[in-house]
């Protein structure tokens, strides 16, 4: 039993290119030799150590050395701060410099969440021989968004998030000598006034990080400038073939990544580099949103006493991960899927995604013509359509629909999780399908899809989705969303302008959920155009993306018809008697 532990502040590692990072080392006080979990972090790795998935102190006393090393040009490190420019090269000099102290063993992991899950994945691509395990928590399936991969922008996610990591690389340019006085002005102004800065046009001016120093980082965010170098939809992906290591992902459904989550798993199942890692993944979904603190509250809810990290047992499924792949220790936390049921206040495993019990039902939309916010006539029912007038609204990006909860980064103005949207529901750009009251108790649980025939006016425009819990008292909470912008339909590296007036199947991914719409609930589906700050406004002119000053207003018409039937894909669990 390990009865103290040490912590060494602030230790040098000497990069391949001289450059120095900094790392702060927490591990058990004895002389006997034990694995090493790395956490590479740009957030100061002094804020890091209560890590909600893998407190430092309480891995140390399970008996790992933990290393909570600055990335590259952050607080403590040299360098210049680029991000993920040096993550993978880095990764590797670090973990094979940890391998070699005469406290590690040899058996190196790595865990962390967002950003800290992404450098995880550039070492591992680079192959260093003492990684044995990683655990990447609440990150993307490659190097963009989720949301950026429909073609939108997160666009207040982008300014709150390089306008915080700002601060920090102003402050080295001051230590440098150089005159930040404006700097530090534009880039605070934007950081208290988000919304207002999301509302600039043309976006490819914005002035906030117009700085030797700062445009960079901020371009490669935004616009094109986020694909340069990409050729092939691969390009879009890690190259799950170079990683050749068990991986334990984690997550939440009101991630902004939770599409991720299950992709990474799915497609290191089929493409991991070796048996042990394509056989070695793991799973582990709460009901939260981008965050490792694991509180059972989320958004507008309280998702039941067993919904928090711990009643999960989110840091005992690590460290029995880390057991078995860094020690060769078995244990019964460990099973390949581990989810949350919203609704339900349980947790359930499964070997598969999605579970083997899944019947896919379609849920299609219905109205005569007047579907129009929720005191319309739109229906969704298990019914197929007949002969249907369409639903027609107008969407004006002068008047986007602003953003109520969701999958939204929690650093900035927007709250993430479920959020009430009947105010929304009452505007006319809004088109709202549901169902009547449930007579039983529904499982949702495995991946959306909206299969949905629209038209535009415009030659470029943006679809908008969420499937809402409609409680009996009128309330709607949001359980998933989705987007697509209409030129990047087919492909994202290959756009393609549509013709105005001319009726097209959009097909869009709504991540994955996994709730128990109760008795006496509605299901509802809410379409729109717009889910502002949280995504970039569509300008509807076609024109490339940041060009415009101002926009245009268009009109859209949504088709559930015989030959156009619109429907959303709900993955049912059959109900166990």
């Amino acid at each position: 039993m390990i009865h103290s532990i040490r912590i060494d502040r602030d230790i040098p590692m000497t990069m391949r290119d001289g450059v120095k990072l900094r790392a702060d080392i927490y591990r058990p006080d004895t002389r006997e030799k034990y694995p090493a979990i790395l956490i590479r972090t740009p957030y100061n790795k002094y804020l890091t150590g209560s890590y909600g998935y893998l407190p430092a102190t309480r891995a140390a006393f399970e008996g790992y050395a933990i290393i909570i090393q600055d990335t590259r040009g952050r607080f403590a490190s040299e360098g210049e701060f680029m991000p993920m420019s040096a993550e993978g090269p880095d990764g590797y000099d670090t973990i094979e410099t940890v391998a070699a102290e005469s406290w590690c063993d040899g058996n190196i992991g790595m865990a962390g969440g967002s950003y800290l899950g992404r450098v995880q994945w550039e070492a591992a691509m680079e192959e260093p021989p003492h990684l044995m395990a990683i655990a990447p928590a609440i990150i993307s399936s490659g190097p963009l968004s989720d949301t950026r991969r429909r073609g939108v922008v997160d666009l207040e996610q982008s300014v709150s998030w390089f306008g915080a990591m700002a601060i920090d690389m102003i402050e080295k340019m001051a230590k440098d000598g150089k005159e930040v006085t404006e700097m530090r002005r534009k880039v605070g102004y934007a950081l208290l006034n988000l919304e207002e800065v999301c509302r600039y046009l043309p976006l490819k001016d914005l002035p906030y990080f117009n700085f030797e120093g700062l445009s960079e980082g901020f371009a490669a965010r935004i616009g094109e400038g986020a694909l340069a170098g990409m050729k092939s939809d691969e390009d879009l992906c890690w190259k799950y073939g170079k990683v050749k290591v068990p991986c334990f992902h984690a997550g939440g459904w009101y991630d902004l990544f939770l599409g991720s989550l299950f992709e990474n798993f799915l497609n290191m199942r089929e493409k991991g580099g070796t048996r042990e890692a394509r056989e070695g993944q793991h799973v582990f979904c709460g009901p939260w949103a981008h965050e490792t603190n694991l509180t059972p509250y989320v958004g507008g809810l309280h998702f039941g006493p067993n919904a928090s990290g711990p009643a999960g047992f989110a840091m005992e499924r690590h460290i029995a991960f880390f057991n078995k792949y860094l020690k060769g220790i078995e244990s019964r936390h460990l099973v390949p899927i581990r989810y949350f049921v919203m609704g339900r206040n349980r947790w359930k495993n499964a070997e598969t995604w999605p579970p083997p019990e899944t019947t896919w039902q379609r849920f299609f939309l219905h109205s005569r013509g007047r579907a129009n916010s929720a005191a319309g006539d739109g229906l969704l029912d298990k019914e197929n359509p007949g002969s249907e007038p369409p639903d027609i609204y107008t969407y004006d990006p002068r008047f986007p629909v602003p953003t109520q909860g969701g999958r939204n980064l929690p650093a900035g103005i927007l709250v993430p999780g479920p959020l009430d949207q009947t105010h929304l529901e009452k505007r006319n750009d809004v088109l709202c399908y549901t169902t009547p009251e449930l007579r039983e108790n529904l499982e949702v649980t495995g991946p959306l899809s909206l299969h949905l025939f629209a038209s535009t006016q415009a030659r470029d425009t943006d679809f908008t989705a969420k499937l809402v819990d409609v409680y009996p008292d009128g309330a709607a909470y949001n359980i998933a969303e989705g987007c697509i912008r209409a030129r990047y339909r087919k492909s994202l590296l290959k756009p393609e302008l549509v013709k105005p007036g001319v009726v097209l199947e959009y097909i869009m991914d709504m991540g994955a959920t996994s709730i128990v719409f109760n008795r006496g609930h509605r299901i509802r589906l809410d379409i729109s155009s717009s889910n502002f700050p949280r995504i970039d406004r569509n300008l509807n002119t076609g024109n490339r993306f940041g060009e415009d000053a101002e926009g245009k207003p268009v009109i859209q018409t949504i088709f559930h018809q015989a030959e156009f039937a619109s429907y959303i894909d709900l993955p049912v669990i059959p109900a166990t008697r």
